[in-house]
C-alpha cells in the first residue's frame, strides 16, 4: 500500500468549512499544497475561506451544501468529482449545534441535528469512500466533541451525535482498512468557535481556560494540526482512533 498520505496536489473535501475548525483545517492543507472542495451550507463565509486558501496559491473550490439534504450531498459528491477527480481525503467537519434543554427538546430539532451532524457525515463517507477505493488510496477524518463523553443537558441531540461519530469512525476504520482507507477521529475540547459561543460570552470563554491544564483554551488551529497529522505520513499505522485535543482538560475531576 504505497502512498497513504497526502501528496501535494491530492484533493481533499472539507465540510462546514465556512468558519471556525473548517476554516482553519482548510488554510492548513491549502498550506500543504492540498486541492480543496470546500462544502458549507453558507455561501458567503465558504466564499471567504475559498479566497483565503487561493491566497496561498492552492486550487480551491466553494461548493454550497446542505449536509441535512442528501440530495444535496450526491450533487456536491458527483459535482467535485467532475471539477477536480478521485478526492483523497475528507474531513467531516460540518455540524449544527442549537441549544435546548432535554425536558423542552423539539423532536424535530433533535432529528435534524442528528442528520447534518451524524447521517451526513455517514453519507459523504459513504460516497467519498467509493471514490477513494477506486483510486486505492484515501484518509477520512471526523470531528467528534468531548460533550461526546461528558454529556450537556442543553444539548443531548448534539452529544449523542458526537458520541456517534466516535463510533462510527470505528466502523467506517473496520470496513474500509483493507481498501488503503484510513479512518480517524479528532475530539475537540472547548475552543474558541461559534459552537461554545452559542452559550457564553468570550469573555466567560476565554475565563474557562483558567481551569484547563495548559492554561487556555483550544484554538481551531489547534485542530487544524492534528487534522495535518492524521494526512500526513508519521499516522501511517493509525487508523480507528480517537485523538482528543483539549489541552489536558480531561485530566481535571
Amino acid at each position: 500500500m504505497q502512498n497513504g498520505h497526502l501528496q501535494p496536489g491530492d484533493l481533499v473535501i472539507v465540510t462546514g468549512a465556512a468558519q471556525g475548525f473548517g476554516r482553519a483545517i482548510a488554510k492548513r492543507l491549502a498550506s500543504m499544497q492540498a486541492r480543496l472542495a470546500l462544502w458549507d451550507i453558507n455561501q458567503e463565509g465558504v466564499e471567504e475561506t475559498t479566497a483565503m486558501c487561493r491566497e496561498t496559491g492552492a486550487d480551491a473550490r466553494a461548493y454550497r451544501v446542505d449536509l441535512g439534504e442528501r440530495g444535496d450531498i450526491e450533487t456536491a459528491t458527483r459535482q467535485v468529482q467532475a471539477d477536480f477527480g478521485a478526492p483523497f481525503g475528507l474531513v467531516n467537519n460540518g455540524a449544527v449545534f442549537p441549544r435546548s434543554p432535554v425536558l423542552k427538546m423539539d423532536p424535530a430539532e433533535w432529528d435534524r441535528v442528528l442528520r447534518v451532524n451524524l447521517t451526513a457525515p455517514f453519507l459523504c463517507a459513504q460516497g467519498i469512500a467509493r471514490l477513494m477505493i477506486d483510486n486505492g488510496r484515501g484518509i477520512i477524518i471526523n470531528i467528534s466533541s468531548t460533550t461526546a463523553l461528558k454529556g450537556d443537558p442543553n444539548g443531548a441531540h448534539y452529544s449523542a451525535s458526537k458520541a456517534g461519530i466516535m463510533s462510527l469512525t470505528k466502523s467506517l476504520a473496520l470496513a474500509l482498512a483493507a481498501e488503503n482507507v484510513r479512518v480517524n477521529c479528532i475530539v475537540p475540547g472547548i475552543a474558541d468557535t461559534a459552537q461554545p459561543l452559542a452559550a457564553m460570552t468570550r469573555q466567560e470563554l476565554a475565563a474557562r481556560g483558567k481551569g484547563i491544564p495548559l492554561g487556555r483554551i483550544g484554538t481551531p488551529e489547534d485542530i487544524a494540526g492534528v487534522a495535518a497529522f492524521l494526512l500526513g505520513p508519521d499516522a501511517a499505522y493509525l487508523t480507528g482512533q480517537s485523538i482528543h485535543v483539549n489541552g489536558g482538560a480531561f485530566m481535571v475531576p
